[in-house]
């Protein structure tokens, strides 16, 4: 799936800026950096240029038209990498391989999420709090963008991440596995501090505006909710994730 996000995007290619996102992605998904764009200053670091030619990407010296490429608030350290976005994936078959209900494993799927700040930011919580997946639609769901790389702090190349088709039928394979999926929601009936997370967990968010679907809402064993001071109408949803995320791993 390849992106078009403005700012990040050229040719419908992802840039990925900075010595520091490179070298996570050298580091853990290799063979999704296509090639690599270097001023005088990055040719000179040693470990990093080792990283490029351990894993033999092709590179260039950082011209003008690269820089161009580059949006106004990113800073690229003398490092512009193209990222083939479809190698950041993983199947759900390998995933469900490693599956173990012994170790209650954690999967958060995204039910349409729009904003790629939100898709980053959950992204780098899940990584953060030790869940095991992150499930994403392939239709009316932001795709791993520039942005999403950059607002997960390069966990995208850490965390597995699942394209998935139907919504409901991934949720139905998964209780069938045991697995007891909670909807994150306003007014639940459940709240975060009743939820014990004692089995293998599945984590929904929904879209930011609508929320969960309805469908998929009624396949949810737990409509979740954080309780909040009546000053505060709501979280975001990213901030939601990361919230009951933390308490999840509080009882790992």
């Amino acid at each position: 799936m390849k992106s078009r996000e403005k700012g990040n995007t050229k040719d419908d290619k992802v840039y990925l800026y900075g010595k520091h996102a490179l070298r996570e992605a050298l580091l853990a998904k290799p063979e999704s950096v296509q090639k690599v764009y270097l001023d005088e200053n990055a040719q000179s670091d040693t470990e990093l240029v080792g990283l490029l030619k351990k894993h033999g990407v092709n590179t260039a010296a950082m011209k003008q038209e690269n820089k161009s490429s580059v949006s106004g608030d990113a800073v690229h350290q003398g490092v512009i990498a193209v990222i083939n976005t479809e190698k950041l994936y993983t199947s759900f078959e390998d995933v469900l391989k490693l599956f173990d209900s012994e170790k209650n494993p954690c999967f958060v799927l995204l039910d349409e999420l729009h904003d790629p700040h939100n898709v980053g930011a959950i992204i780098r919580s899940a990584a953060a709090f030790g869940a095991s997946a992150i499930l994403m639609p392939e239709h009316n769901q932001s795709p791993i963008t520039g942005t999403v790389i950059k607002t997960s702090a390069g966990m995208v190349f850490r965390i597995p991440i699942v394209k998935i088709g139907n919504v409901n039928q991934t949720v139905r394979l998964l209780k069938e596995k045991r697995m007891w999926s909670y909807g994150l929601v306003m007014d639940g009936d459940t709240t975060l501090k009743n939820a014990e997370f004692d089995t293998p967990t599945l984590i929904i968010v929904g879209n930011e505006s609508t929320g969960i679907r309805e469908k998929t809402l009624e396949l949810c064993d737990i409509k979740l909710t954080i309780p909040m001071d009546p000053k505060c109408e709501s979280l975001n949803a990213s901030v939601a994730a990361s919230v009951v995320l933390y308490e999840w791993s509080r009882g790992k």
